[in-house]
């Protein structure tokens, strides 16, 4: 048999193998506790056509973007361009004003900025990411499911994931990206509800909710993803 590719092995109170594929195309399993190693390595080499594919998706991606966090840099806000308009002010503040978010910091630096910016995104996504689930739902809750409680988290491999404990985490990122896509991933996870793998029933689920789901995919998968330039 060939040999098995390298990978990080994370043990956890989790109930199911997964296998990630990270940024730098490093492999990471993440396994019950109690699982043998053998039973490890059997599933790996079941994955190895996924993998392939996988690697080969990733590889075709646009590198990331690197934006400067400074007055008059445009960060997108659901796909769209948002131009930093930073100043010296004695209270800290944030505000969207059409296309243009001002930010009034006592001392503006990269820094300062980007820690801004961040609290900002979070603040804007927890709303339009709660939003687009309660949107959703009420397909899944006919259906007999109950509505996860949204986490958001900055993913290195991820868009989204599901967990059993009853959380729906998303990537921050997303709400710099189209609505598309995130209407995409809220579908994506929001059909583990149902079906915690990606089988043929999976599948079925996303037709019937999304059925444009594979277009928005492969959008998701050519945009870049956005960097911020700290010192």
């Amino acid at each position: 048999m060939n040999e098995l590719p390298e990978y990080t092995l994370i043990r956890s109170d989790r109930r199911s193998l997964e296998l990630r594929v990270l940024p730098d195309q490093g492999l990471e399993i993440r396994a019950p506790r109690r699982t043998p190693v053998r039973d490890i390595e059997v599933f790996l080499r079941s994955r190895l056509p996924w993998l392939a594919r996988t690697r080969a998706r990733l590889a075709e991606r646009p590198a990331p973007l690197t934006l400067p966090l400074a007055h008059g840099a445009r960060y997108p806000l659901l796909g769209q361009p948002v131009e930093l308009k930073v100043q010296p002010g004695k209270r800290q503040m944030t505000l969207l004003q059409g296309d243009q978010l001002h930010m009034h910091l006592p001392t503006p630096s990269a820094t300062t900025i980007g820690a801004a910016l961040e609290r900002w995104y979070r603040s804007h996504a927890r709303t339009v990411f709660n939003a687009e689930i309660d949107r959703q739902f009420p397909f899944f809750a006919a259906r007999g499911h109950a509505r996860p409680t949204l986490r958001i988290k900055r993913m290195k491999s991820r868009w989204g994931s599901l967990s059993t404990r009853g959380y729906i985490n998303l990537n921050l990122t997303l709400i710099q990206l189209p609505r598309p896509c995130l209407e995409y991933v809220v579908t994506h996870e929001l059909c583990h509800l149902e079906h915690m793998d990606h089988g043929p029933g999976f599948h079925r689920l996303m037709d019937q909710q999304l059925p444009d789901w594979r277009a928005r995919k492969a959008l998701l998968n050519r945009l870049p993803v956005i960097h911020h330039d700290l010192p």
